[in-house]
C-alpha cells in the first residue's frame, strides 16, 4: 500500500509539475508576456522627448511584438499630418503641435484603412489642451471626449487608442488631484484608470497591451506622484 502511495503522489508531482511547466511556457510565449520597455514606447507616444523607442529596443522582444513594434515604428517614421489649422497665436500654435503630436500617435498605432481622416476628425473636435498646467479639468475634459466618441461608435477603428488614451488622461488627473490633495478626486480617476487598462490589455492587438504595460510601469507621466491609481482604492 505504501509503494501504491508513494506512486501516485509521484504522478501527481510529475503531472502538476508538468502542467505548470507548460503554463509557464505559454505565458512567456505569449506577446508582450514579461516585456519591459522602460517607459520608451510610452515616450514614443505620447512625448517628443529623448529616450523613444528605437528599432534597436525592438529586436531583443518576442517575434509576435517585435513584427508589430516594427511596423508602428515604419509607419511613426513615414508620418505626414493631415491636420490643417491657421494657427494665429501662440498658444493656437502650440495647440495645435499637441492635436498633431495625437494625431500621430493614432495613425502610427492603427494600421487599419482610413486612420488618417478619422485621426483628423478626432484631434479636430478633440479639446487638446497644449499644457494642464498642473490641474485635472483639461486631462478630464480630454478622457470625457473621448469616452463620447467611444459611446458614439463602439466598433471604430479608434477603439484601442481610445481605451489607451482615456487610461493615460485619467492617470494625470490623478497625479493632479494627489496634488492638490483631492482625495476623492484621486479615488474617481483611479478606478477609471484601472477600467481602462483592462480594455486595453484585452486589445487582441499586442502593441496595445505592451504600451499599457509600458505606461503602467512608470512612477508618474505627468506630476511625481507618492501613489499609483493601479491599486489606490483598490476594493
Amino acid at each position: 500500500m505504501k509503494s501504491c502511495a508513494a506512486l501516485f503522489a509521484i504522478l501527481v508531482c510529475v503531472s502538476g509539475g508538468g502542467a505548470a511547466a507548460q503554463d509557464a511556457k505559454t505565458k512567456a510565449a505569449a506577446p508582450g508576456a514579461a516585456v519591459e520597455l522602460h517607459g520608451k514606447l510610452y515616450r514614443s507616444v505620447f512625448s517628443a522627448g529623448a529616450d523613444a523607442l528605437t528599432a534597436a529596443d525592438v529586436e531583443r522582444l518576442p517575434e509576435a511584438l517585435r513584427a508589430r513594434l516594427t511596423t508602428y515604428l515604419s509607419r511613426r517614421a513615414a508620418f505626414k499630418s493631415q491636420y490643417a489649422h491657421a494657427s494665429d497665436t501662440l498658444e493656437v500654435m502650440r495647440t495645435d503641435a499637441k492635436k498633431r503630436a495625437v494625431e500621430r500617435a493614432i495613425v502610427s498605432l492603427l494600421d487599419v484603412p482610413g486612420i488618417e481622416k478619422l485621426a483628423v476628425d478626432f484631434v479636430t473636435r478633440a479639446p487638446i489642451a497644449y499644457e494642464w498646467h498642473g490641474l485635472h479639468d483639461a486631462p478630464l475634459a480630454e478622457a470625457a471626449y473621448a469616452e463620447g466618441v467611444l459611446k458614439g461608435d463602439p466598433n471604430s477603428p479608434l477603439v484601442p487608442f481610445l481605451y489607451v488614451f482615456i487610461a493615460h488622461r485619467q492617470r494625470v488627473a490623478f497625479e493632479a488631484f494627489e496634488a492638490a490633495k483631492d482625495e476623492e478626486g484621486m479615488k474617481t480617476s483611479a478606478r477609471r484608470y484601472r477600467a481602462f487598462a483592462e480594455r486595453a490589455r484585452a486589445v487582441e492587438d499586442p502593441l496595445f497591451g505592451a504600451l499599457m504595460t509600458d505606461i503602467d510601469a512608470l512612477p508618474y507621466v505627468y506630476l511625481k506622484a507618492t501613489a499609483h491609481p493601479r491599486d489606490y482604492d483598490a476594493r
